[in-house]
């Protein structure tokens, strides 16, 4: 009787956690998720200078760029290595292209889809901003002249 008593403290045990779990292929009415299969999470992931380009020989990226920025400026990270795609959208006060970057022109790029933990890390660029100035420079330049 005791044997049969445990077993089934242990049945019930187990069909109250399986009864807990959600099953993650149901939808569930707090789901915010979109329904459109494009929508990608897009993240202000780093500002700061370029320190260095690297130009691809595969047609499936146009190269790399590392930027690395002060930690406080805003963005997620302070040093990346950004993965640069033919669909990179890239702005000055027009559209240029990735042949127009250049060792320390300070960017702001926002990251799409997922980013490789590592430090520095590495990501695929969505939008790339070339500043004019740098304006943390420009901002500490000012306080040195009050």
């Amino acid at each position: 009787m005791k044997k049969f008593s445990i077993f089934l403290i242990i049945i019930l045990l187990m069909i109250s956690i399986a009864g807990c779990t959600q099953d993650s292929k149901a939808p569930s009415s707090d789901d915010n998720s979109s329904t459109d299969g494009d929508s990608q999470f897009v993240e202000y992931g780093v500002a700061g200078n370029i320190t260095e380009i690297t130009v691809s020989e595969d047609d499936s990226i146009l190269g790399t760029i590392h930027v690395e920025g002060p930690k406080d400026n805003g963005a997620t990270y302070d040093n990346a290595i950004v993965t640069v795609l033919p669909d990179t959208k890239i702005y000055s006060n027009d559209t240029v292209n990735f042949k127009d970057l250049e060792v320390g022109m300070y960017v702001e790029i926002f990251f799409k889809g997922e980013v490789k933990e590592s430090y520095p890390v590495q990501a695929d660029a969505k939008q790339i901003n070339i500043i004019p100035d740098d304006p943390v420079k420009n901002e500490s330049d000012e306080q040195d002249g009050e």
